[in-house]
């Protein structure tokens, strides 16, 4: 376990409550009754005051444009200054703070403490160290070890401790231990050398296959078997190329994924084994996982290729958005795919129209859901970093309000808003949630006030309207509850 985040309220009308973070997760403070604090009465909060986000050991908190401020420590992040009118306010960037052990959150009356508990590592190897041997573990000098560590110093007989070795960065070499922090030991890659692959995203395949190349390399595949052609596209997470097999010219995406932390034994077996359960997923309307490894702080999934391309992409080339008559087939078959997951278990909880992709060809195209599952094993893993807060590019006008309160807790139910703001973006060029320049798109996403798509005037009938608007609907239970309810509801209209 990477540690918990403890949130404590130490003063004001909930002094003694007390939230635990073991996960990823959200907490909301302020006036609505959606928070997870809410004190309706107390008129210096705003309606949504400021949103923390867990993810253990880490945590960050951001004020959602209040008018007071967020404090931390004293120091006020947020709120407009003496003076200014509320135009000018919200010219203001979202303002974001990492939090550590001990910190206060000042708002009102109210004053929360932080506390971050991090694991205790071996000194020796670094690996956690379980709650109940901990006593037997410390050793004098403040030095832990594990049993096995104790017992290869007993043999070699060592009478001084040794320092845990640094975390080194996996592309150029130099120290990041203080970038990565004692509680996340493990592979990683720099924030410079992440710099560098964003410009030049072909650098971190060239990387990659210069590891597996390596006899040690944990690879099922012998990847080097194929050579990089083309980018495909990026994301948050990663790059795809388009690669083919030398010997048999049979195209591949390689789907590429470098982490935002460092990468441990456990998180990496953790990842692994979900990808291996998500690849027996088998429908024609989802793309099929081949096959998947690691090398270094990267991890590499080879995936069908989809030489469509994405629905995005197609919406650029038909000037920004698609007629009903095209896009109707591509979403009921969309929906299909998803149904199925959905029958099986999964969430999706990043669909949007770059998610789903598209062989066959112009007039015949046959649909296929990407990355089934893939975003929620990624974080699960503990290898996402923030995603709320830090979100990935393009993700925040295809999700409901419920997933960024209830982050840990998505259903079909969610995937299902994502599919109709999807089909929404797909006949309108537009997206439901109407984002005004300077506002806080969380904050917008929480409020949840969409556009109806009859107001966007794209001359569609009033039966398909009603199905996207449905699928919309703030309130959960107000919506299809699974892909298969939209599924035939839209069948029937189309």
């Amino acid at each position: 376990m990477p540690g918990k985040v403890t949130l404590k309220v130490i003063e004001g009308a909930q002094s003694g409550k007390e939230f635990v973070f073991s996960e990823h997760d959200t907490f909301l403070f302020g006036r609505m009754e959606d928070c997870h604090v809410c004190l309706p009465e107390d008129e210096f909060l705003s309606r949504y005051h400021f949103i923390l986000e867990a993810n253990p050991p880490d945590a960050r908190i951001r004020d959602l444009g209040s008018l007071n401020g967020t404090y931390v420590n004293k120091t006020k992040h947020g709120g407009r200054e003496k003076g200014e009118t509320p135009e000018e306010g919200a010219k203001h960037k979202y303002p974001e703070v990492d939090l550590r052990n001990g910190d206060e959150i000042k708002v009102g009356a109210t004053v929360f403490r932080v506390a971050i508990e991090q694991p205790v590592l071996c000194t020796d190897c670094g690996t956690e160290i379980a709650e109940d041997a901990r006593d037997q573990a410390a050793q004098p000098g403040g030095i832990c070890l594990c049993a096995a560590c104790q017992k290869k110093r007993e043999v070699a007989r060592k009478p001084n401790p040794q320092a845990l070795e640094p975390v080194r960065c996996q592309r150029c070499g130099k120290d990041v231990s203080a970038e990565v922090g004692q509680a996340r030991r493990g592979d990683y890659v720099c924030q410079d050398c992440r710099s560098q692959v964003l410009d030049d995203p072909s650098a971190l395949f060239a990387a990659l296959l210069h590891d597996l190349l390596q006899p040690q390399a944990p690879a099922k595949l012998n990847i080097p078997d194929y050579e990089l052609e083309k980018e495909l596209g990026r994301g948050g997470m990663g790059a795809v190329y388009l690669a083919r097999h030398k010997r048999t010219r049979e195209p591949v995406a390689v789907k590429v994924m470098l982490p935002k932390v460092a990468v441990d034994e456990q998180a990496r077996d953790k990842f692994m084994r979900e990808i291996e359960v998500m690849s027996a997923l088998r429908h024609e309307n989802i793309v099929e996982f081949y096959d998947q490894g690691s090398a270094g702080g990267v991890f590499y999934l080879l995936m069908e290729f989809c030489p469509g391309g994405s629905t995005d992409k197609l919406m650029e080339r038909r000037g920004g958005k698609l007629k009903l008559s095209e896009a109707g087939p591509i979403m009921l078959q969309a929906l299909a795919g998803l149904a199925y997951a959905h029958s099986e278990g999964y969430v999706h909880r990043d669909l949007k129209p770059q998610n789903i992709l598209l062989t066959g060809r112009e007039g015949s195209w046959t649909a296929k859901v990407a990355d089934m599952g893939l975003s929620k094993s990624f974080e699960e893993a503990g290898l996402s970093g923030h995603t709320i807060t830090g979100q990935y590019a393009g993700t925040g006008p295809f999700m409901p309000h419920e997933q960024v309160i209830n982050f840990k807790y998505t259903k079909p139910v969610t995937d299902v808003w994502a599919m109709g703001a999807t089909l929404y973006n797909m006949l309108t060029g537009q997206f439901p949630y109407a984002f005004p320049r300077g506002e806080d798109p969380i904050k917008v996403i929480l409020q949840g006030k969409t556009v109806p798509i009859r107001d966007r005037k794209v001359g569609l009938p009033r039966k398909v309207e009603k199905v996207i608007d449905t699928s919309l609907a703030f309130e959960t239970r107000d919506r299809y509850q699974d892909a298969g309810e939209l599924l035939k509801a839209l069948e029937r209209v189309l």
